[in-house]
């Protein structure tokens, strides 16, 4: 099949640099919702493991869910209250959105963080 083990240490983790990103990106949504406590990264981690499986890959364009099932599962961007609404459901919802948000928020501010950091050690085209 043409796959290579890439063996990885703790004190060689440069190995693979996708790994490396896709470790970040998990540990940044992670400390976006999980409490300082970290009593609740239990409960937190079928959104996180939901968020994954929802984001387009840079290789494919593709989700892991359109990969697998060949089609995208439809986000949720609003919350739509109704009477008979059970409690609970209305209650994951809101948890949801609000999760969402915080992930969303907090990955946008790493890239701005990202961004201006590599802005300030790139090197000035000479003048000709």
């Amino acid at each position: 099949m043409g796959t290579k083990l890439l063996m990885s240490t703790s004190f060689h983790p440069q190995m693979d640099r996708a790994t490396d990103k896709a470790n970040r990106s998990i540990g940044q949504m992670f400390q976006a919702l999980i409490k300082p406590d970290q009593k609740n990264w239990v409960e937190k981690s079928p959104l996180i493991e939901f968020m994954i499986n929802a984001s387009i890959g840079n290789a494919t364009g593709l989700t892991l869910f359109e990969i697998n099932y060949r089609y995208m599962l439809a986000m949720m961007k609003e919350m739509r209250v109704m009477e008979r609404t059970p409690q609970g459901a209305k209650m994951f919802a809101r948890n949801a959105l609000k999760n969402m948000t915080l992930v969303h928020n907090a990955l946008i501010k790493d890239r701005i963080f990202q961004q201006k950091y590599a802005d300030q050690k790139q090197c000035r085209e000479p003048e000709i």
